[in-house]
């Protein structure tokens, strides 16, 4: 194998043509270090090996990317397999499931052998990670999943990880009011870096938000590391470092602040004006808005010739507890005696307790269909760990009582507030509070409870920085795109055993064991749905002399089952109706025709026919109705029936909703601002709009009964469809 590159590794001949969204522009991250600053990591010379079968690597990912085998250069020179490459290593001893590889390299768009094509970059990073003449092969450090893959490290094998721990060496000295050692060991660690994350590396979704997390770091490590330098009285040593740190981050705050201090003790009045006035100028220019109170505050010492100390930051103020105060506790109280779910329990609490080697924020998905337990599921465990997690456990819900998702700042508004922040001083962007979240999360040891999310896009900017913290998500939705260590863990009915268990819990053992058939009945009629138990035992319990086979007869009549499940607290029916509203219209249109149809399985051709779509258009409805739990494919004679969940199906059957039909209707000429090229855009009459809630963009294409076609590019939250009696259909990119 060549010493500088693998050269072998070149693309698989099985690319495909819509791999052309695989490219991205290479670009040099604002504020990376000089190349000429590069240096070799200390690491990356071989141990010595005690046997000839023994292969040494080092991974280094804080600038160019390089793998090195027993001191030999070995980085792959394919871009996708170099993705990958840099996937796992930011997952390392992770399980990186092959959806989130194939989101990575190809977005929304993968290509039809898109598995075996992340197969075959597999099998050449094992041969890039054999070393030459061992009889043992690096290339079981990838290992191979049911779902995905998995690279094992070792300790001081990844420059990331070595950076992370000098990062809380230096942060826990920095608390124990130990400068010198705090800000050596920061510096120990920004060393490390030889240029920006993954600066070689072309990156999709999942790794150009791990590289904004690094950078984050990175730049939150330099200002804590001058600023135990300045406390040490090192300002004539740090000013140039300082004044070129400003003209590389023009609109950075605390950079500023921190070269008008150095320059107020080194006697330099005018050059500590005079970054107030660079920074004023740069951020009116760029943003819009005048510098800080804090840094007005600055000034106006410098001005007066008065103590030039850096006013704290209110976050700085806000985030450090007042004496006798404690961390924050947010979680409301789980039930007291929980029933079932123990398999569950035991792995939620397993992947947020984490192995105390994880280099990233452990995430642990608890997925499933309305009604499941998946809040009560994660409550559960919050409480159980409350004493691993000493800083705080923090909670915040992501839809609205009337089922509107919150948007990722107002959620960040509430953590931040609860993390001690003045609400009046916090920014307006949700990036700027994203990364104050992350600046006070780093270094700390603390849970996150972000309870029914949305989709992945709500989560990201919530998501927290330190290797000590967890997050637990419960969603509806199965998802695969998040960042770091993430454990998924999806919630069926319960097992028939336990739902007699939990119905005994709220209405006696006594009852239920007289009558063990009846309980088993209404345990049955409730699908096994957590919820649905509680709301009808809560009726029984007030109906101490019925017999639970009243209760059970009365559930038999499919029209008032759901009228029997409901609670005072609880409408069924409008609380299933409701988890389906969240969803786009296409969705929505294949839910009520399922509900108005006369059997309970029909197929996509049968749903194509009523709705006048496409089967391509139908399909993908139906893959976001499964991934929502509301709908599941079943193999059914070689091909695929669809299934309405049956509580879902009595919600839907008594709607009277009609089904689209194909004939032309007119409405008033409607324009649109394209809000990518500001252009305003005229829409047919003939046209019929329908809202869509998504925020992609997308392409539609229009059809038209004259034969002709027309492109728009606008956003896909607006549906057109042409309604031709001629039975074109209308092509929908979401």
């Amino acid at each position: 194998m060549g010493a500088a590159t693998c050269e072998h590794l070149r693309e698989p001949a099985c690319r495909s043509r819509s791999d052309h969204v695989d490219v991205a522009v290479r670009r040099r991250r604002p504020g990376s270090p000089r190349a000429s600053a590069r240096r070799p990591p200390p690491s990356c010379k071989p141990k010595s090996m005690t046997g000839k079968d023994v292969v040494m690597l080092h991974f280094s990912l804080l600038g160019p990317m390089e793998i090195r085998v027993n001191g030999e250069l070995r980085t792959p020179s394919a871009p996708m397999a170099r993705r990958v490459l840099a996937v796992l290593l930011t997952h390392a001893d992770r399980v990186v499931p092959m959806d989130l590889l194939i989101d990575e390299l190809w977005g929304e768009r993968p290509p039809k052998r898109a598995r075996k094509t992340v197969q075959t970059y597999i099998y050449q990073l094992r041969k890039a990670l054999s070393g030459e003449g061992s009889a043992r092969l690096n290339g079981d450090l990838v290992e191979t999943h049911s779902h995905g893959y998995r690279l094992r490290l070792e300790g001081g094998q990844l420059d990331l990880r070595d950076f992370q721990e000098r990062l809380w060496e230096g942060r826990e000295a920095l608390a124990r009011g130990q400068a010198n050692e705090g800000a050596m060991a920061l510096r120990r660690g920004l060393e490390l870096w030889r240029g920006a994350a993954l600066e070689d590396v072309e990156t999709g979704p999942v790794l150009a938000a791990e590289a904004t997390r690094l950078e984050d770091l990175r730049i939150r490590a330099l200002e804590q590391r001058i600023a135990a330098d300045l406390a040490q009285g090192r300002h004539q040593s740090l000013l140039e470092e300082i004044r070129e740190l400003t003209y590389r981050h023009p609109v950075h705050e605390e950079f500023c602040a921190q070269l008008m201090t150095a320059a107020k003790r080194c006697g330099q009045r005018d050059e500590a004006l005079s970054a107030y006035a660079r920074l004023r100028r740069a951020m009116t220019e760029q943003l819009g808005l005048e510098p800080s109170e804090r840094l007005q505050e600055l000034q106006r010492l410098v001005l007066a010739g008065r103590d030039e100390r850096i006013p704290a930051r209110p976050q700085d103020r806000a985030a450090e507890p007042a004496v006798g105060s404690s961390p924050p506790f947010q979680l409301p109280a789980a039930i007291g005696v929980f029933v079932g779910r123990r398999n569950e329990l035991e792995r939620v609490e397993r992947a947020a307790r984490g192995t105390g080697a994880d280099s990233h924020v452990r995430i642990v998905t608890v997925t499933g269909g309305p009604g499941v337990g998946k809040t009560e599921v994660a409550l559960q465990v919050a409480h159980r760990l409350r004493a691993h997690f000493p800083d705080g456990q923090l909670k915040a819900r992501l839809h609205t009582e009337d089922g509107t998702a919150q948007h990722p700042a107002e959620a960040l508004n509430g953590l931040l507030v609860a993390a001690g922040y003045d609400k009046r001083s916090l920014p307006e962007r949700t990036d700027d509070r994203a990364r104050m979240f992350r600046g006070w999360a780093a270094g700390r040891r603390f849970l996150l409870l972000l309870d029914d999310a949305a989709d992945e896009d709500q989560i990201l900017p919530l998501l927290p920085a330190g290797s000590g913290n967890a997050v637990i998500v419960t969603s509806r939705c199965r998802m695969a795109g998040l960042p770091g260590s993430v454990t998924s863990v999806e919630l069926e009915p319960m097992p028939e055993a336990e739902g007699r268990r939990l119905l005994a819990q709220v209405v006696g053992e006594e009852r239920t064991a007289r009558e063990p058939a009846a309980a088993a009945a209404i345990v049955s009629r409730c699908e096994g749905l957590p919820t649905a138990i509680h709301a009808v035992g809560s009726r029984i319990a007030v109906w101490p002399d019925r017999s639970l086979a009243d209760f059970a007869a009365r559930l038999e009549d499919g029209h008032q089952r759901l009228e029997e499940l409901s609670s005072p607290h609880l409408d069924m029916r409008q609380y299933l109706a409701e988890s389906v509203e969240r969803l786009p219209t296409s969705a929505r249109e294949v839910v009520n025709e399922m509900g108005r149809a006369e059997q309970a399985d029909v197929t996509v051709e049968y749903l194509a026919r009523r709705l006048h779509r496409s089967v391509p258009s139908i399909e993908r409805s139906v893959e976001l109705l499964a991934a929502f739990h509301v709908v599941k494919p079943v193999v059914c004679n070689g091909g695929h029936i669809l299934r309405l969940a049956p509580l879902f199906r009595l919600a839907f059957a008594g709607r009277h909703t009609r089904a689209p039909e194909p004939a032309t209707r007119d409405v008033e000429a409607l324009q649109f601002t394209c809000p990518i090229d500001g252009q305003v855009s005229q829409l047919p009459n003939s046209l019929r709009l329908g809202a869509l809630p998504t925020r992609r963009l997308g392409t539609v294409r229009i059809g038209s009964a004259a034969g002709g076609r027309i492109q728009d590019r606008c956003p896909s939250y607006l549906s057109l469809r042409c309604p031709i009696p001629a039975g074109e259909l209308i092509e929908e990119h979401r």
